[in-house]
């Protein structure tokens, strides 16, 4: 061995000993990869004791991991992590740390009555928890429930209530809609509770649940706004396809306001119905009596003995009409609809034009709604200072030149000029790098094709030019 190291060169000794060190580091990094094998997540953005009781379990099952992210996140073996999983989840780990129905698996039948009814609270407010962190946006959540007493001598019974904390995960927040999702979620799960009473906080403290919804109506502000904009999408589809079909172009520009109410209205009606023949209604009962002499009480000496007086009573039946009007909320209460087009069309056309846009939306004058056409003409464009001064220029020594000239300098200078108006700023650095690098290469490639003279050739010129100093100190 080494006989064969010392017979070989320099260079095939390099050459050998970088091998045999390569072959080296691949064997360390080999067996570095196999006594650590890659890890994947299993598990991230964890609580704290969600955390402890993963790696509870992960110790009891014998599967190494590691804490990332400041323990919010557990990494295992890449080979192992959905098989980890499924056995956690098999097993109810992670609970989310709330406790739900399975409160009750192992319960003992002697507890009390009140004990059994703080249990049930407590398992529904972590059931209901468990549900409410299971949103994308949300990390966590805490419900607290305030569930009414059933008591039979009592005269009120008191609603049910009910507060959400919700912690949210970074750079997500929660809408109108997740809001209203969330109160009736707990309003349906919890007896004798509306929606209305269910407040919702994120970690905050902040009130996500203030003006979510309608008193009255129940309707979310964002199905509100949803509901106004598909409106407006709608009629503003249908004017553009009347104008396109009118102006045969898409040079125009729609704005559609839909202004809607949702309050609550009812209104109830009551009249009577006229019957009988005269109209006063149907006879029921009349009752017709008499009294003795009447005296005339300004003069009772010319007053009449046989005068008496009649008493007549009649009871007319009725029949009524009650009429109860209910109006839901979400109606049209105005439409204003703006559109600006060409001046292409006579002012005479464009009342025509808006009497077909409100039939085509079906527009009330009644109610305020109103459609506003304006023609405006395009604005002439604007040419640039240069331009002007060039044309200028350009016209300025035509009126003293004839029609034709032939001058071959005059050309020239033209072409020229045009030449160099059409050379935007940033070609000039462009032109000096190509010329700089054109003399660079003529000089390397006289630089290589001059060769050096040998020894005997530089013995030659150096006679030649001792001849030449002697031939001329013999002309002196």
């Amino acid at each position: 061995m080494r006989q064969f190291f010392s017979s070989m060169s320099q260079r095939a000794r390099m050459a050998f000993a970088g091998g045999v060190l390569l072959i080296a580091c691949a064997t360390a990094a080999f067996a570095w990869w196999a006594m650590h094998p890659p890890y994947g997540v299993l598990f991230r953005d964890l609580r704290e004791s969600d955390a402890a009781e993963i790696t509870a379990s992960l110790t009891q099952m014998q599967i190494p991991y590691r804490l990332e992210e400041g323990g919010k996140a557990i990494m295992v073996p890449d080979a192992q992590v959905y098989e980890t999983r499924m056995k956690l989840v098999s097993q109810g780990v992670p609970k989310g740390g709330s406790v739900g129905f399975e409160l009750f698996k192992d319960s003992d039948y002697g507890v009390t009555e009140f004990a059994q009814k703080v249990n049930f609270q407590r398992a529904l407010q972590g059931e209901l928890e468990r549900t409410i962190a299971s949103m994308d946006e949300v990390a966590s959540s805490r419900v607290h429930l305030t569930i009414r007493r059933t008591d039979l001598f009592a005269r009120e019974q008191e609603a049910s209530k009910a507060s959400v904390t919700l912690s949210l995960r970074p750079q997500k927040h929660v809408g109108a809609r997740e809001v209203v999702g969330i109160q009736r979620l707990v309003a349906s799960a919890v007896d004798g509770l509306v929606s209305d009473s269910v407040v919702v906080l994120d970690d905050k403290g902040m009130v996500l649940s203030n003006h979510t919804t309608d008193g009255q109506s129940g309707i979310a502000m964002g199905d509100r706004l949803d509901e106004q904009g598909k409106l407006e999408t709608q009629m503003r589809a249908r004017v553009g396809e009347l104008l396109h079909r009118v102006l045969m172009t898409d040079d125009f520009t729609v704005s559609v306001d839909v202004r809607l109410n949702y309050d609550h209205v009812k209104q109830v009606r009551e009249q009577l119905i006229a019957q009988g023949k005269d109209g006063n209604g149907l006879l029921v009962r009349e009752k017709i009596g008499a009294t003795g002499r009447v005296a005339d009480e300004s003069d009772p000496e010319h007053s009449k003995p046989g005068a008496t007086s009649n008493d007549r009573e009649v009871e007319y039946a009725h029949g009524r009409e009650q009429e109860e009007v209910v109006q839901a909320p979400g109606r049209i209460e105005r439409v204003s609809v703006g559109i600006v087009i060409p001046a292409t069309l006579p002012q005479s056309e464009l009342g025509k034009l808006s009497q077909v846009i409100s039939a085509g939306l079906g527009l009330d004058a009644s109610r305020g709604d109103k459609v506003d056409i304006a023609a405006i003409a395009p604005p002439e464009p604007v040419k640039p200072l240069h331009a002007v001064t060039t044309a200028a220029s350009a016209e300025a020594p035509a009126a003293h030149l004839p029609a034709s000239t032939n001058d071959p300098v005059t050309d020239a200078e033209s072409d020229t000029t045009s030449l160099s108006r059409n050379f935007a700023p940033w070609m000039y650095p462009l032109l000096a790098v190509l010329a700089l690098t054109l003399v660079i290469a003529l000089l390397r490639g006289t630089r290589s094709s001059a060769r050096r003279l040998s020894a005997q050739e530089r013995e030659q010129e150096l006679l030649r030019l001792r001849q030449w100093i002697e031939a001329a100190e013999v002309d002196r």
